[in-house]
């Protein structure tokens, strides 16, 4: 089903019931049919008298719940309120924010913001799991205002690497970017070091990548632009959606930017892409992600 074509009253009213979410997740969660995280087995004994149903493998009795994995466990909010902020995220542009997302599904601000943090959280650890491939190009970039001409930083400057794997004409970025921010050893220090992009190359680059071009200086070659064009695209995004985020919290912000783009310009739909992630995540769960909302 194409998503993107419903409006919000539509995916509100196709899971206005738990019942529907709770099939719909099942789906996504075994699309094959019933499977044991421990043993494989197929059939389990369902236990249907809980809020959500509960799964007993009938050989060897491990139990799972249907949000086992997935950044809705030990939720007490409503799963329809939980598809409803997926949702909104993947169909909307131009981003949501807590304030807006507390009174679209009616909770407090501050589940709001835990169940946004949770989603980004989960782009996050995805897009590590992602790293840049072929022909790579990185240039240094900043966010933040106002922009300060000097060689020192601003303490609202904050610096920035953008990657990307290139076409196969070696000089447009393909559908995969990222940005990543980096903490200077210095709070004034406005050059990024060379430990700065090796760090960046280790974490965020096959290490069988063809060919790595880097750029930190001040002068921008004209083949490297586009990168720099789009660290303006994402200050942009998060100035005009958000008003602004500071260095606690920027990197999760740049990453569901990047995470747009690189769907939207891959023809992926984003809610089918999100949803699969939010149901998935890595068994080393984050500190965040353990919090209820």
């Amino acid at each position: 089903m194409d998503w993107s074509k419903l409006t919000y009253e539509q995916f509100h009213t196709k899971f206005s019931s738990e019942d529907a979410c709770i099939d719909f997740l099942i789906q996504l969660k075994w699309p094959k049919g019933f499977r044991c995280p421990r043993c494989d087995h197929r059939h389990a004994y369902i236990t249907s008298t809980r809020r959500l149903p509960l799964y007993e493998c009938s050989h060897c009795c491990h139990q799972v719940s249907l949000l086992s994995g997935t950044i809705m466990e030990g939720s007490r909010t409503r799963l329809s309120k939980w598809l409803l902020a997926i949702f909104l995220i993947s169909s909307t542009p131009s981003g949501t924010t807590a304030m807006k997302l507390s009174q679209l599904i009616q909770v407090t601000y501050k589940t709001a913001w835990l169940i946004l943090h949770k989603i980004r959280t989960s782009i996050h650890l995805a897009d590590n799991q992602r790293p840049l491939t072929g022909s790579v190009q990185i240039n240094s970039a900043i966010y933040g205002r106002p922009f300060n001409p000097s060689v020192h930083k601003h303490p609202q400057e904050h610096l920035l690497l953008v990657g990307s794997s290139l076409d196969h004409s070696g000089v447009t970025p393909t559908t995969t970017v990222k940005i990543k921010q980096v903490t200077p050893s210095s709070p004034t220090n406005k050059h990024i070091t060379r430990f700065d992009t090796i760090n960046f190359q280790q974490q965020h680059i096959n290490p069988n990548a063809d060919k790595i071009e880097i750029v930190t200086g001040f002068f921008t070659s004209k083949r490297q632009r586009p990168l720099l064009e789009i660290a303006k695209q994402a200050s942009t995004w998060i100035n005009s959606t958000f008003h602004g985020i500071g260095s606690k919290h920027l990197q999760s912000y740049l990453d569901e930017f990047c995470y747009r783009i690189n769907l939207t310009a891959s023809s992926v739909p984003i809610f089918d892409h999100l949803v699969q992630l939010c149901m998935n995540i890595p068994k080393a769960i984050p500190k965040p992600l353990c919090q209820a909302a």
